[in-house]
C-alpha cells in the first residue's frame, strides 16, 4: 500500500439501475481497492464477475456519509439520459448534501456531454471540486471545476490485453462508432469528410460494426453487457487488439469566440445554427484556432490500451485541459483539421511512426490514466 498522510474514507452516490453506466466511479472506486483505500457507497452496484454478490460498490447500512472524509456523487445520479430510448430523467442532489458543519469535502463527477451541463447550475456551486472531462481551457468553467477525463478501468484494461505484436497486425484504421450517442458528432463529421477520403490512400479504412442488440451467449461477456446498456462488444476488443490504427474523433469543433458561452449557438434550434455560422465567419479573421469541446470519449483509452495509433484532434491546439497532457506526434497523432494533407503525408512517408506512437501511447496511459493513477490524483486534489 501507497502510504498516505492519513487514511481518507470515501462515500460514493451511484445508482444500481440496470444499464446505468457510471464508469466515471468505477475506475476510481478500482483505483481505491489498489491503495487499500476504504470506501462506500449508498447501494450495491457494479458487478466485478459472475460470482453473485461480487460488487465493486458495497453498502454498508452502519457507514453513512457523515462518517466519511469524502463524498462523491456519480455523474448520473443527478441526470440520466438512457441511451436506446434518449428519454432523460432527473432526481435532485442527495438531501442534506451541503448541510452546515459537515466534515466531509463534496465532489461531483461531471462526465456529461456537451458544454453547459447539469453541473452549471447555481446549487452545484456548493460543491468543493466537479471533476469535469472534455474541459477546454479556452472556454468558460465555473471556478470550482476541475479537468478530468475517462481514463481507463479494469474492464477496458482486461478486454484489450494480450494484443497481437504490431508488425503481425492489419494495416487499417477502425472508424467504429456504433456504441455512441443518437446524435451526430461535429469531428466526427469532418473528419469522414475532410481526413477519410485522403487517409485511406494511406491507411485502408474499417468500418466494421457489430449488432449491440444482440446479447452474447459468454456469462462474462452478456454480464458486462447489462451493465454498460449493451455496449459491451468482444468481437470489437479482437478487432482492436488486431489493429494498427483508431479514428477516435467525438465531440465538436467550435469557432474560436465566444469565451463566456458557446452554448449560444450549440443549442436552440435554427437560430443557434444562424449564430453559429456568423461566430464561424467571424473565426476566419480570428487569430486564434478553433476549440474542440466533449472531446473525450471511450474509445480514445480503448486505442491506447490496445496498443493501437491513436488518431484525434490535436487537444493542445483545439483547447483540451487533461490533467496529464498527452504529446502529439508521441503518445497519439492528432490532426489539425486546416493541415490535412500535411498530417496524411507524414504517415506517408514516415510508416515508422504508427509503431512508436502506438507503444508510447499505451505505455502513457498505463502510467498517468490506470485506476490506480486516477485514484492517487484524486485523493491528492482533493485530500491533500
Amino acid at each position: 500500500m501507497e502510504t498516505l498522510a492519513s487514511m481518507p474514507r470515501v462515500f460514493f452516490f451511484c445508482s444500481n439501475e440496470p444499464g446505468n453506466m457510471q464508469e466515471d466511479v468505477i475506475a476510481l472506486a478500482e483505483g481505491l481497492v489498489e491503495l487499500d483505500i476504504p470506501f462506500y457507497a449508498n447501494c450495491d452496484y457494479w458487478l466485478q464477475s459472475t460470482t453473485p454478490g461480487d460488487y465493486l460498490f458495497r453498502h454498508d447500512p452502519d457507514v453513512g456519509p457523515d462518517d466519511c472524509d469524502v463524498v462523491v456523487i456519480s455523474c448520473t445520479w443527478p441526470h440520466w439520459v438512457r441511451m436506446k430510448t434518449f428519454d432523460l430523467r432527473r432526481q435532485p442532489l442527495p438531501p442534506g448534501l451541503f448541510k452546515e458543519g459537515r466534515k466531509y469535502v463534496t465532489v461531483y463527477m461531471d462526465f456529461h456531454d456537451g458544454y453547459k451541463t447539469v453541473s452549471w447550475e447555481p446549487e452545484f456551486r456548493a460543491f468543493d471540486f466537479i471533476l469535469r472531462t472534455k474541459y477546454n481551457r479556452r472556454a468558460y468553467h465555473p471556478e470550482n471545476m476541475r479537468p478530468w477525463t475517462y481514463g481507463l478501468n479494469n474492464r477496458i484494461v482486461e478486454a484489450t490485453a494480450g494484443g497481437a505484436p504490431f508488425s503481425s497486425r492489419r494495416c487499417v484504421a477502425l472508424t467504429n462508432f456504433n456504441a455512441s450517442h443518437p446524435y451526430q458528432h461535429g469531428a466526427r463529421n469532418m473528419a469522414q469528410r475532410l481526413l477519410e477520403p485522403e487517409l485511406k490512400q494511406v491507411l485502408p479504412l474499417d468500418n466494421t460494426k457489430d449488432d449491440l442488440s444482440v446479447e452474447p451467449q459468454d456469462p462474462y461477456e452478456a454480464l458486462m453487457w447489462h451493465q454498460t446498456g449493451g455496449r459491451f462488444s468482444r468481437s470489437f476488443y479482437e478487432r482492436l487488439k488486431g489493429s494498427q490504427a483508431v479514428l477516435t474523433f467525438c465531440g465538436e469543433i467550435i469557432p474560436p469566440a465566444p469565451f463566456q458561452d458557446p452554448e449560444r449557438y450549440l443549442v436552440g434550434g435554427n437560430r443557434a445554427k444562424l449564430l453559429r455560422a456568423w461566430y464561424a465567419m467571424l473565426g476566419i479573421f480570428d487569430p486564434r484556432h478553433d476549440r474542440s469541446i466533449h472531446w473525450d470519449s471511450f474509445r480514445f483509452w480503448e486505442s491506447l490500451a490496445a496498443g493501437c495509433a491513436t488518431i484525434n484532434v490535436d487537444l493542445e491546439l483545439y483547447g483540451v485541459v487533461l490533467p496529464e497532457m498527452p504529446v502529439n506526434g508521441r503518445h497519439y497523432l492528432g490532426l489539425d483539421f486546416s493541415r490535412i494533407k500535411e498530417f496524411v503525408e507524414r504517415l506517408r512517408d514516415e510508416p515508422e511512426v504508427l509503431e512508436k506512437v502506438a507503444g508510447d501511447g499505451k505505455r502513457w496511459a498505463e502510467e498517468h490514466y490506470s485506476p490506480r493513477a486516477t485514484a492517487r490524483r484524486f485523493l491528492d486534489m482533493v485530500v491533500g
